[in-house]
């Protein structure tokens, strides 16, 4: 079984999936990294406490795969991160930036199995339970009145659920009744490093004029044989761009998507 990380005892990161979250609601909580925010902060957390330059940083995440980024691209990456360790439950700003010299991860940082971790906690709170009655009971709380309001609360998020499937299940049988393919529509504008490029636009000089653009600003990761589709629409405030390892349609297609905001709509 692959190693995880545990971060100040309180967020779990799952490399091999770019996954993040809390320990105490993991996976259920976790959300999924773009692939240089993930490798970045792998390189980070292995080098605890050590400051990585950005030549380092470069190297590890991005010209191993063939890309070449900014120091734009690798400051948005590391902003990134500290966003998603916020939104995953860390209030500490455990990426600190060192002036003339890089970055580097100040975190209580442990490896080890996944269900290691899970487990440990489970018992810890299992535990705690004793004091956790009195503090309910503290509060005019009783065990059954607790169980309830969450049953509600289950009863709820099913439905909810539920609607979405429906919505979902309309959309797809309309797409189908259709028989259109979801790209019929972009035009094939050039190759990139062995990547197929398509567009919404039919103009194929200011389509690649476009995805170099973009890939400046946060680089598209696609690889030889991989395809890219690019949605422009001038009445929009960005681009959304799809990548897929291989065409979507095949078994086992492999897909990441990045919405590009425009220059003044970037906050």
């Amino acid at each position: 079984m692959k190693n995880v990380y545990l971060i100040n005892e309180t967020l779990i990161f799952e490399p091999e999936l770019r996954r993040l979250g809390p320990l105490a609601e993991y996976p259920r909580r976790a959300a999924t990294l773009h692939g240089p925010v993930s490798e970045c902060l792998l390189q980070l957390l292995e080098h605890n406490q050590q400051v990585l330059t950005q030549r380092f940083l470069f190297t590890s995440v991005w010209e191993k795969h063939g890309a070449v980024v900014t120091t734009n691209a690798l400051y948005q990456t590391i902003a990134s991160i500290r966003k998603a360790l916020k939104s995953a439950g860390l209030e500490e700003n455990i990426i600190k930036t060192i002036p003339k010299e890089g970055f580097k991860s100040v975190a209580q940082v442990r490896t080890g199995e996944l269900a290691t971790f899970v487990i440990s906690h489970k018992t810890a709170i299992y535990e705690d339970s004793p004091a956790v009655s009195t503090e309910l009971e503290g509060a005019g709380l009783t065990t059954s009145e607790v169980t309830q309001n969450t049953a509600l609360r289950s009863r709820i998020a099913y439905w909810i659920a539920a609607v979405l499937f429906l919505i979902s299940c309309g959309v797809l049988f309309s797409a189908i009744q259709t028989d259109e393919p979801i790209f019929a529509n972009y035009q094939h504008v050039g190759k990139r490093n062995g990547c197929e490029i398509y567009s919404s636009w039919q103009d194929k000089a200011q389509s690649l004029n476009k995805f170099m653009t973009l890939s400046s600003r946060y680089p598209i990761q696609c690889q030889a044989g991989g395809m890219v589709w690019m949605s422009l629409n001038h009445s929009q405030l960005g681009s959304s761009v799809f990548i897929c390892d291989r065409h979507p349609d095949e078994r086992g297609a492999q897909c990441d998507s990045i919405f590009y905001r425009q220059k003044y709509y970037e906050n």
